[in-house]
């Protein structure tokens, strides 16, 4: 089977090959079940973002614009309890 130490070194360089091969594809293997798993971890991140954004900005924006409505007219209102209360002295 082996006649030269070639022929042993061939072999060794054959089986280190298949060995290689071997590895590179378990690695492969477990870095789609990594990528699969972080995949469903960022889906469900995105969805609890969007939860947030619905339930707590939104309404603080639907609030902020109430107040920059209203902005005026209390300022009107606190310069006219400002003025009554200078008169009133």
């Amino acid at each position: 089977m082996f006649n030269t130490t070639s022929d042993i070194l061939n072999m060794s360089l054959a089986v280190g090959f298949i060995v290689l091969v071997i590895f590179l594809v378990i690695l492969i293997f477990y870095a789609i079940l990594v990528l699969r798993d972080l995949t469903k971890v960022v889906d469900d991140v995105s969805e609890i973002v969007d939860k947030v954004h619905n339930t707590i900005v939104q309404p603080l924006r639907a609030i902020d614009y109430f107040v920059e409505k209203a902005k005026p007219y209390i300022e009107m209102a606190v310069e006219k309890r400002f003025k009554m209360k200078k008169t009133k002295k």
